[in-house]
């Protein structure tokens, strides 16, 4: 008898593995995370110990970061590839060798502040009823256009009460990249010219339409600065592409309905638009694979 089947997996247990499946987590981010599941986590303790099960069974894995919160290093969790094919079958294609390994230390902090954003989005869409579906964990999406290669660090689908949707990247900066640079080179600046090529194909109403939301770790001066250019590179302003928020910014309020994200017209916005247009929705199709 295999590790996976020494202990009883439930439905709890499968919400907790869906969950590390998009994102590395902590106890306390998936503590948080489990307001969405059908049986929340009252406390920690209970998860903790339900968590040492599963890496007793060989479905799960934990490293430490490499930096401190409370005067400790939090431990983060991973899909062995036993918790992967106990989620998607024994015969699904498993993902790249670095889904399954500990995350170099110069991305821990990456890692971390993505994770947030995902279940700060993830706690407050259940909240509302809003639906998060088509979620695509980092590295999972390739996006081409005019010689220009994006990989998203997620993407995902808003579907509001209403039936509308609203599809999203995610790119978050750590103040690592160039903003700008002559040379060809990775860089902010290639990234937004990039992601507009890849939305001018698209007309205004086309569902496979998306937003590229930037959420910067580091300054407010930063956001200011990416939103400017993409202000100067865009191919129509009129259109809105990108929108952007600080970490903190975004971590403090529910961004589906506080208007804390601004474009690079700079305006005020949020995830979802306050009043909805009344022409009638349109289900969301992905030729190109974004979700």
């Amino acid at each position: 008898m295999t590790k996976r089947f020494q202990t009883k997996i439930g439905g709890r247990d499968l919400e907790m593995l869906t969950a590390l499946d998009r994102t590395p987590l902590t106890t306390t981010q998936l503590c948080r995370l489990s307001q969405t599941f059908r049986a929340p986590f009252t406390d920690e303790h209970n998860l903790r110990r339900r968590l040492r099960r599963l890496g007793e069974s060989g479905l799960i894995r934990s490293w430490p970061y490499a930096f401190a919160t409370d005067g400790r290093s939090p431990q983060y969790f991973k899909l062995t590839r036993e918790g992967y094919r106990l989620l998607y079958g024994i015969d699904s294609p498993l993902p790249r060798r670095r889904y399954f390994e500990e995350i170099s230390h110069g991305h821990h902090h990456h890692t971390h502040a993505l994770a947030e954003v995902a279940v700060h989005l993830l706690v407050h869409a259940h909240r509302q009823g809003t639906i998060l579906r088509h979620f695509a964990r980092e590295n999972s999406v390739r996006l081409e256009s005019d010689g220009f290669t994006m990989y998203p660090d997620c993407a995902f689908q808003l579907l509001a009460a209403n039936g509308r949707t609203f599809n999203f990247v995610v790119e978050l900066d750590n103040g690592t990249e160039r903003v700008r640079t002559r040379q060809d080179v990775e860089s902010i600046e290639r990234k937004l010219r990039g992601y507009d090529a890849h939305q001018s194909q698209y007309a205004a109403d086309d569902p496979r339409r998306y937003f590229v939301l930037f959420v910067t770790t580091r300054s407010d001066q930063r956001l200011q600065h990416i939103l400017d250019l993409a202000d100067m590179v865009m191919r129509n302003r009129q259109r809105t592409v990108f929108v952007g928020c600080d970490l903190k910014t975004f971590l403090q309020s529910n961004p589906l309905t506080d208007a804390v994200l601004t474009d690079h017209r700079l305006l005020k916005r949020t995830l979802i638009p306050r009043i909805h247009p009344p022409e009638k929705s349109v289900s969301f199709v992905a030729p190109i694979q974004i979700f």
